[in-house]
């Protein structure tokens, strides 16, 4: 455990990495605190009681002010005590609070992870609430005289069909379909009053696209600055970091220190034949992310504070289900160097050109289209417009690759261009050329994508750009 031992950390003060703003109002998260030391004979640890707290604000009327909340962690943090303390409370006090009986649907990916939480809270349901509950094969249930129940089910294709729920929790959200959740379980609340979706994960594969989509979701969040309708937090390390450095490994585990989980616990895993089932459950890494085409550390090794220069290349991209689009810029500078910097993210085709008519207003800079983009382009854009496409990332993957480990591509520590550039994984081209790959990367990375192409035009020895084409060697 050397190196471990050299690893200096406070317990309980472990903060998330990724967390969306809070709205700064009253929480019920001290009440579920207190639920869970009354009735589970438990100190929620201080991560636990952050989550409840920034998950559980509410208004002035006793609405909550947020949908939807997601939390990641690595395993064996305490998330299916921090779960069993909010179903608790919500079906006994909670019920009181919110005016009326409530029904709750929590569901895990297996039946045998769902039933933990039942398991911990159905005799005092029953001795202390009055609750009736049922248990018999593949079905779990505790019901009320007043008409609140608590459902228990596995995430299958039939899930939450018939049902209406204020509270739905999902755990394991990695191994969870979007067809599970948008189509049999998020549907059950929609005629609740304030109704609460939460969510729990590890990091997953890049087949967790309900994952994907939503901590997609949460990082658009954080950059707003602002709350929302999603609260989001995620204790991880950095992206893209050499995972044998334990100065990392505590980023994931907030409860390192608290309980019975210490560094040789992770050492142990570490030192496991199962390499990538430790990065996943004990340091909440995706896995693929492991082939990053960059080494760890490149690109958050040239952040700049500069302002960004005029011109260059604005390249324009669509998300994989054509819902979203992203602009990214990269221009010179007077050094010499390139400067990249996320323009925009919108979700509408007409709102990607508006946003395109504003930033063209500098007629110093060019447009960079793919393919499908530019058969929609405005004719008073078209004459400024080129198109790139998957031979254009052939061509220049391997140049920009080059002019980030040299420190001649900079930008400007974005968080969205930062997961999408340090999760994008690499791949071979035809001739074994250098290439990224969406299929095999754990999530979008059209960011990634315009980044390469406006760089790689950029980078040709043109007009004042005067910054030299790099060896792919």
């Amino acid at each position: 455990m050397g190196e471990s031992e050299q690893i200096h950390f406070e317990p309980g003060k472990i903060e998330p990495r990724l967390v969306t703003a809070s709205w700064g109002a009253d929480s019920y998260g001290p009440e579920i605190v207190a639920w869970a030391k009354d009735h589970l004979q438990v100190d929620l640890y201080p991560w636990q009681q952050q989550v409840l707290d920034d998950a559980l604000q509410h208004d002035a009327a006793g609405d909550l002010l947020h949908r939807y909340s997601l939390t990641s962690t690595a395993r064996q943090q305490g998330k299916t005590v921090m779960l069993s303390a909010l179903i608790g409370w919500w079906l006994t006090v909670g019920r009181v609070k919110r005016g009326g009986p409530q029904q709750v649907l929590s569901v895990a990916h297996q039946y045998t992870t769902a039933e933990l939480l039942p398991l911990m809270l159905f005799p005092i349901l029953e001795e202390r609430y009055g609750f009736k509950t049922f248990v018999s094969s593949g079905r779990m249930m505790a019901q009320h005289d007043d008409g609140s129940w608590w459902r228990i089910q596995s995430a299958s294709p039939r899930s939450g069909h018939g049902l209406s729920a204020d509270l739905l929790v999902v755990d394991e959200l990695f191994a969870v379909s979007e067809l599970v959740l948008d189509a049999g379980l998020l549907p059950t609340q929609r005629a609740r009053r304030a109704p609460l979706a939460v969510f729990t994960s590890t990091a997953g594969t890049e087949d967790s696209t309900a994952l994907i989509r939503w901590r997609e979701r949460g990082i658009q969040q954080i950059e707003t600055g602002k709350p929302g309708r999603l609260h989001f937090a995620e204790w991880s390390p950095p992206a893209n970091i050499d995972f044998s450095d334990r100065k990392f490994w505590h980023y994931a585990n907030p409860s390192l220190g608290l309980g019975f989980l210490t560094m040789q616990d992770l050492e142990d895993g570490f030192n496991s034949p199962n390499r990538e089932a430790w990065l996943r459950t004990d340091l909440n890494l995706w896995t693929s992310a492991v082939g990053s085409w960059l080494p760890h550390g490149a690109w958050e090794s040239w952040i700049t504070e500069d302002d960004m220069p005029a011109g260059g290349v604005l390249a324009v991209d669509s998300d994989n289900d054509g819902m979203g689009f992203v602009g990214v810029r990269v221009a010179a500078r007077d050094d010499g160097k390139l400067q990249a910097r996320s323009e925009f993210r919108v979700e509408s085709l007409e709102a990607m050109w508006q946003q395109v008519h504003v930033l063209l207003e500098d007629k110093q800079m060019k447009l960079a289209l793919t393919p499908g983009l530019h058969g929609l382009c405005p004719l008073d854009l078209s004459k400024r417009a080129t198109i790139w496409g998957q031979q254009e990332m052939t061509k220049y993957t391997a140049i920009v690759r080059g002019l980030i480990l040299e420190g001649r591509l900079v930008h400007e520590n974005q968080m969205s261009l930062n997961e999408h550039v340090n999760r994008a994984v690499s791949g071979k081209a035809a001739g074994g050329m250098l290439t990224i790959t969406s299929r095999k990367s754990p999530g979008p990375i059209e960011q990634c994508r315009c980044m390469i192409a406006a760089a790689g035009m950029c980078a040709k020895p043109s007009g004042k750009i005067r910054v030299p084409m790099i060896g792919m060697g």
